[in-house]
């Protein structure tokens, strides 16, 4: 048995209307990821102190840019549900909402994070 878990956040949430006419929910999902870890290669004809300077000026840089949090996001997933699907998925669609996202041999569950 294949399993495979993602960790998602609810991006957002619209109301829409489905072919039939009936009210839905349209729920964006992202995958939450961990950045990996920056590699700082020097400069070998440099000083190991000036190089060691270096790095960490440019760490500290890195860090107060825009963008340079642990984690990222990718859109993952969106799915039009009526409110009995919301249910029996046991979903609270609130914008920022964590979950982990388990497939198993083509089942979809959500847990609450």
């Amino acid at each position: 048995m294949i399993s495979s878990k993602i960790r998602v956040k609810v991006q957002s949430v619209r109301s829409v209307k489905d072919p039939e006419g009936r009210e839905c929910f349209q729920i964006d999902f992202v995958e939450v990821r961990q950045r990996p870890p920056m590699v700082m290669m020097s400069n070998p004809e440099v000083p190991d102190e000036i190089n060691q300077m270096v790095v960490q000026v440019t760490r500290s840089f890195q860090g107060m840019m825009p963008g340079s949090g642990k984690d990222y996001e990718q859109m993952k997933l969106t799915l039009i549900l009526t409110g009995e699907e919301i249910e029996s998925f046991r979903l609270k669609p609130y914008p920022n909402q964590l979950y982990e996202l388990t497939i198993t041999d083509g089942a979809l569950s959500f847990a609450e994070l």
